[in-house]
């Protein structure tokens, strides 16, 4: 039975964390290196990888639909070479949109694990290392700013006042300094940030997230208390340290903010009551409204409540953050 290609995809997804979820990649790895030489799990094993190739696939599949390629069996009888031009256009058009080198190689990696089971005879067009180097080398070049590749690691390495500061920062996109200018209405689960940069105030909105604001309420009061802002040249070097420790590189304070709007975007993304009742609260428009109703279109509903929540006035800013 025929299925919309987006299901398709995401059921081999599904599959793929389903074998791969609790084992050890690189079990799988040392295993496949004995059996074929070759260094490789063809599985998916934590769910974080999963969404972000979901998404990907997703974006995908939008793109096939624009072709008039919407199920599965239309996807099994394109000939190999006609879906070979269609995958180099794609990459040409994430190029064309400014995704970076990493964010394309996301897009590879996804299809080789995905597209490359529905469609087991272009395999080896996916894994052809020159095919892959030309598609990501057409990018952007990396941002000088990105998320920490695991940022739970370096908040497990900050000293305790340091990893409260940290978990403000991922929790709400806060910037370093903005904390102190915090103001807590618990009654309506609402954090106004003052004067902050630009001198413009703006405010945080948490009916849909309680819980978070618990927390992060109770984590602003005490670093109010304590006046952390005194103490940031010990924050930094804090972080760098952690960095270090890890092996990860080090993108100063700045990196939980990209982790907040990175994981924040997949929140909103989930749940479009709270897009649609935060589109309203920060005035957008009807055409940023009826977004919401557009999976193609989405992305600047989300881009616009992001916009709003880390402090910024243009929508390339979220994009920025999130690509």
């Amino acid at each position: 039975m025929s299925e919309q290609i987006k299901h398709a995809l995401r059921h081999v997804l599904d599959e793929l964390y389903e074998l791969g979820k609790g084992v050890k990649k690189g079990e799988i790895q040392r295993q496949m290196q004995k059996l074929k030489n070759e260094r490789v799990s063809h599985f998916i094993h934590n769910s974080r990888t999963k969404v972000r190739y979901e998404r990907a696939m997703m974006t995908f599949s939008n793109f096939l639909e624009k072709r008039g390629i919407k199920r599965d069996r239309q996807l099994n009888r394109l000939p190999k070479q006609e879906l070979q031009k269609l995958v180099d256009d794609y990459f040409k058009e994430l190029a064309n949109k400014g995704y970076s080198k990493n964010t394309i190689k996301l897009h590879v990696a996804a299809m080789e694990k995905s597209l490359g089971i529905l469609r087991p005879d272009l395999r080896d067009f996916l894994n052809n290392d020159e095919n892959r180097v030309r598609w990501w080398s057409a990018g952007r070049e990396q941002k000088k700013g990105d998320s920490y590749a695991n940022p739970d690691a370096i908040r497990l390495h900050l000293k305790e006042i340091n990893k409260k500061i940290a978990e403000v920062q991922s929790l709400a996109g806060f910037r370093i300094r903005e904390i102190a200018k915090a103001t807590i209405n618990r009654e309506n689960y609402e954090i106004k940030i003052n004067k902050a940069k630009g001198g413009r105030d703006r405010t945080l909105y948490f009916q849909h997230r309680q819980e978070t604001f618990e927390r992060l309420a109770n984590l602003i009061e005490e670093l109010q208390r304590t006046h952390y802002e005194k103490r940031l040249r010990d924050y930094y070097r804090d972080l760098k340290k952690a960095s270090h420790e890890t092996g990860q590189e080090y993108n100063a304070s700045h990196g939980f903010r990209f982790e907040y709007v990175q994981k924040r975007a997949e929140e909103l993304r989930e749940n479009k009551e709270e897009l649609r009742d935060l589109l309203e609260r920060y005035g957008a428009d009807e055409e940023k409204k009826q977004c919401v109703n557009d999976d193609n279109r989405i992305d600047t509903a989300i881009d616009f409540v992001l916009t709003q929540e880390i402090g910024h006035n243009r929508l390339k800013m979220s994009r920025y953050y999130r690509y």
